[in-house]
C-alpha cells in the first residue's frame, strides 16, 4: 500500500513538474497531501470536461500551487474567466505577472480586465503585445483597438469607421454598423445599416437594427422587416420574440442592448467571436468569450440561451440553475416554449404539459405543432406525429421541404408507401438539390427493390451533392449496385461508407453482405462481428447478423 501511494505521488510530481520544479520538490509536503492531489485531479478533470464551475471551486482549494505551476495557473484562471470572476482571474495574474511572459491568453485577459475598469491606454499596450498565430483571434485583438479608439472623442471618427480594415467583409460591416450607431452619426449609420439589411445573412444585426427602428418610432417598419425575416430564418428565437413583442407593444428588449453604451457595444463584439470560435469547435475560447461577453452586457439575457444548448448537447444530466432558466424563460413567451421543449425533450417527461400548454391563438402555432411533430417522430411515435404535422397544413399551405421530408419519413415507416412517396417527392420539388431527401427516396425504393435504375441514378447525384462527405448516402450507393449484382463497384462504395461510418450497424451489415458475395468470407464475418457489437443496433438486426456469421449469407434472387 505504502508503495502504490508513493507511486501515484510521484506520477503527480512528474506531472505537476515545469521549470519551477524544484520549487515544487521543496514543497513535497503540501503535494502529499490525499486531498490536494484529490483536487488537482477532479479540478483538471472538470477543467477538461468544461464544468468550469466546479473546476473553480475544486482548483481554488490548491491555491498554494499559484505562481508554482504554469499549468494550475493557466487552467485556474480560465475556469475563473468562464465562471464569471473575471475580477478575480485579473488578480491572480497580476500575482503571477513576473513569472510567466508571452502566455497570450494571460495577457489577454489583463487587457480584458483594463477595458473593463476603464484603463484604456494600459489595455492597448497589453493588445499590443499579444502574439498568437491565429488570424480569427488576431482580428478579434484588431477590433477591440479599433473601439477603444473610437471611444475616444478626440479623434476623427467618421474618418476611422470609414477606413476601418478587416479581412473578413461581414466582420467589418457588423463593426461599421455598431459604431457609426454608438456615435450617433445619421448619415454615415443610414448607410452601414442599409448595407446590413441588404446582406443575405447577419439576421441578429437586422434584429438589431429593427430595435434602432423601435427607438426611431418607426415601430410598422420594424415589425414588416422583422417579418420578413422568417423566410429565411424562422427559427430564430431573439426574431420571434422581437415580432411577438412589437406586436403586443411590449418593449422589453429596448433594454437588452443601447447601441451607445461603449460596453454593450464590446459585448457584441465578444458574443460574435464566441459564435465563430463555437463553430470551429474550440470549446475553450467559446466559453471564456462567451463570459466575457454576458460580463460586459448582463442586460442582454438572451446571450445565455448558446451557454444553455450547448450544456443540454453536450450533458444529458447537467442540472440547470433554477434562476438561469428563469432569467430565459422570463424573456418572452418563445423563450418560454422553447427551453421547457429542449428539456422536455432531453428527459422525454413532461411533454404532455407542453401540449397542453398550448394557445390555438398563438402567432407562431404552426411552429410549435412542427416542435411536437419533431418530438413524436424522433421518438419513433409515427402515427402521433403526424397528427401534429397534418395541423400545420390545415393552418394554412406549407412551402418548407423539411416539413414534406419528415411527413414522408413517417409514412414510410408506416409502410405507407404511397403516402411517403408523394410527401418526399413533393420536398424534393422545393429543395431539388437537398441530398438527404433524394437519398431517403432512392433508399425506400431499394428497400421495397423498386426503380432501381433510378434509385441508383439519384443517388449518384447525391454522392456528388454531398461532396462524399457523407457515409450514409455512399452506402445507398453501395447497396444500389449490389442489388443490381455489380459486387466489385458495391465493394469499392461500400468499404468507402464503412470506414465513414464507424457507428452504424446497417452500413456493417452491408458491408459485411458485399464481402461474403465477392468470397472474402473470413472479412465479412470480422465485420458482421463489429456489427453486433455497436451499442445502436436493433434486436432485430443483431439476430440476422448472428444468423449469417453462423450460416453466411443465403443470397436472394
Amino acid at each position: 500500500m505504502f508503495l502504490r501511494k508513493n507511486y501515484i505521488i510521484g506520477i503527480i510530481i512528474i506531472l505537476l513538474s515545469t521549470t519551477n520544479g524544484n520549487t515544487l520538490i521543496s514543497n513535497q509536503k503540501f503535494l502529499y497531501s490525499s486531498e490536494y492531489i484529490k483536487n488537482y485531479l477532479y479540478g483538471s478533470i472538470l477543467h477538461q470536461s468544461n464544468q468550469h464551475n466546479l473546476a473553480a471551486k475544486n482548483l481554488f482549494k490548491i491555491n498554494k500551487l499559484k505562481g508554482k505551476h504554469s499549468s494550475y495557473d493557466i487552467k485556474n484562471i480560465i475556469s475563473l474567466v468562464i465562471n464569471g470572476n473575471i475580477n478575480q482571474a485579473a488578480n491572480i495574474i497580476q500575482d503571477v505577472d513576473k513569472i510567466y511572459s508571452d502566455i497570450f491568453i494571460l495577457d489577454f485577459i489583463k487587457a480584458i480586465y483594463l477595458i473593463k475598469i476603464n484603463k484604456s491606454q494600459q489595455a492597448v499596450f497589453e493588445l499590443n503585445n499579444i502574439k498568437n498565430n491565429d488570424p480569427i483571434f488576431m482580428e478579434m485583438i484588431n477590433n477591440l483597438k479599433f473601439w477603444i479608439q473610437i471611444k475616444n472623442k478626440n479623434i476623427r471618427q467618421k474618418v476611422l469607421i470609414k477606413n476601418f480594415k478587416s479581412n473578413y467583409p461581414s466582420i467589418k460591416l457588423i463593426n461599421q454598423f455598431l459604431s457609426s450607431r454608438y456615435i450617433e452619426n445619421s448619415k454615415l449609420y443610414k448607410f452601414y445599416d442599409n448595407e446590413i439589411l441588404n446582406s443575405d445573412a447577419l439576421t441578429r444585426y437586422k434584429i438589431l437594427s429593427a430595435w434602432n427602428y423601435i427607438r426611431d418610432e418607426k415601430n410598422n417598419q420594424a415589425f414588416d422587416m422583422l417579418n420578413s425575416l422568417l423566410k429565411i430564418d424562422g427559427n430564430n428565437l431573439l426574431l420571434k420574440q422581437s415580432i411577438l413583442d412589437i406586436k403586443y407593444k411590449k418593449y422589453k428588449f429596448i433594454s437588452f442592448f443601447d447601441p451607445k453604451k461603449f460596453n454593450h457595444n464590446l459585448s457584441e463584439i465578444f458574443y460574435l467571436y464566441a459564435n465563430l470560435y463555437q463553430q470551429r469547435g474550440d470549446k475553450v475560447l467559446f466559453e471564456m468569450l462567451l463570459s466575457i461577453s454576458i460580463d460586459f452586457n448582463k442586460k442582454f439575457l438572451s446571450n445565455n440561451l448558446i451557454d444553455f444548448e450547448q450544456k443540454v448537447l453536450n450533458y444529458d444530466n447537467f442540472k440547470f440553475n433554477y434562476l438561469f432558466l428563469s432569467n430565459l424563460k422570463n424573456i418572452g413567451s418563445e423563450y418560454k416554449w422553447y427551453i421547457n421543449y429542449q428539456l422536455a425533450a432531453r428527459n422525454k417527461k413532461n411533454i404532455s404539459i407542453l401540449v397542453n400548454s398550448i394557445n390555438l391563438n398563438d402567432y407562431f402555432l404552426k411552429e410549435k405543432y412542427f416542435d411536437l411533430g419533431n418530438y413524436y417522430r424522433l421518438n419513433k411515435n409515427y402515427e402521433l406525429a403526424l397528427d401534429f404535422y397534418k395541423k400545420i397544413e390545415k393552418l394554412q399551405p406549407v412551402q418548407d421541404w423539411t416539413y414534406y421530408y419528415y411527413v414522408g419519413i413517417c409514412y414510410e415507416r408506416l409502410k405507407q408507401w404511397k403516402k411517403s412517396e408523394e410527401y418526399l417527392k413533393k420536398s424534393l420539388t422545393i429543395a431539388p438539390q437537398e441530398y438527404s431527401v433524394i437519398n431517403y427516396l432512392a433508399y425506400s425504393w431499394l428497400e421495397r427493390r423498386e426503380n432501381i435504375e433510378e434509385a441508383t441514378m439519384m443517388l449518384k447525384n447525391a454522392v456528388e451533392l454531398s461532396k462524399w462527405e457523407k457515409g450514409y448516402i455512399i452506402d445507398s450507393l453501395g447497396w444500389a449496385y449490389f442489388l443490381k449484382k455489380d459486387f466489385d463497384k458495391a465493394e469499392k462504395l461500400l468499404k468507402i461508407a464503412y470506414e465513414k461510418n464507424t457507428n452504424e450497424s446497417e452500413v456493417y451489415d452491408h458491408y459485411g453482405d458485399v464481402l461474403w458475395m465477392q468470397k472474402k468470407f473470413l472479412q465479412a464475418r470480422y465485420v458482421w462481428n463489429n456489427a453486433i457489437n455497436l451499442e445502436n443496433i436493433d434486436s432485430k438486426r443483431k439476430k440476422n447478423i448472428k444468423n449469417k456469421i453462423i450460416n453466411g449469407l443465403i443470397p436472394s434472387d
